[in-house]
C-alpha cells in the first residue's frame, strides 16, 4: 500500500476538526466568550477570537498542506494550555473526573498527532529542498 496517497487524507482530516471547532466557535461566540469567561481567562473575547483565527487558518492549512508544518506545531503548542485550562480532571468534581479525563486524553492525543505531523512535514520540507539543490545549476545554491 503506497503511504505516500494515505498521508495527505490523514492530514486533512486532522485538519478538518480544527476548521469546525473555529466555525463552531464563529456561530456559538456569546456561549463559548462565557465559557472562556466562567474560567477565569483574562482578555477572553481577545483569546476567542485569536482561537478561531488558529483553529480555522490552522485547520486550512493542513487541509490544503499549505504552510502545514507550522499549522501544526502552532495547534500542538495551543493545545497544550487549552488542555491544562479546560480539561483539567485533577480539580473536577466527583461526577466530572471521567469526562474531563477523556477530553484530556482526546487533546493529548491529537496532540500528538500535530506533533507527528509537524515531524512529517519538516522530513518533506528537507526531502524537497535537498530535490531543488539537485536541480539547481552547477555552482549555484539554494
Amino acid at each position: 500500500m503506497d503511504t505516500n496517497k494515505l498521508y495527505p487524507v490523514g492530514r486533512a482530516l486532522a485538519g478538518s476538526l480544527f476548521l469546525v471547532s473555529g466555525i463552531n466557535k464563529i456561530l456559538g461566540f456569546s456561549f463559548v466568550l462565557g465559557w472562556m469567561n466562567g474560567a477565569g481567562l483574562p482578555a477572553a473575547g481577545v483569546l476567542l477570537v485569536l482561537t478561531i483565527l488558529l483553529e480555522v487558518g490552522g485547520g486550512l492549512a493542513l487541509i490544503t498542506g499549505f504552510q502545514a508544518r507550522y499549522a501544526a506545531l502552532a495547534l500542538a503548542l495551543f493545545l497544550v494550555p487549552v488542555t491544562l485550562v479546560f480539561h483539567g480532571f485533577w480539580h473536577a468534581d466527583a461526577a466530572e473526573v471521567q469526562n474531563q479525563l477523556n477530553h484530556f486524553l482526546k487533546n493529548v492525543a491529537i496532540l500528538g498527532g500535530m506533533l507527528v505531523l509537524f515531524g512529517a512535514e519538516q522530513q518533506r520540507h528537507a526531502q524537497r529542498r535537498q530535490q531543488d539543490a539537485l536541480v539547481l545549476p552547477r555552482g549555484r545554491t539554494a
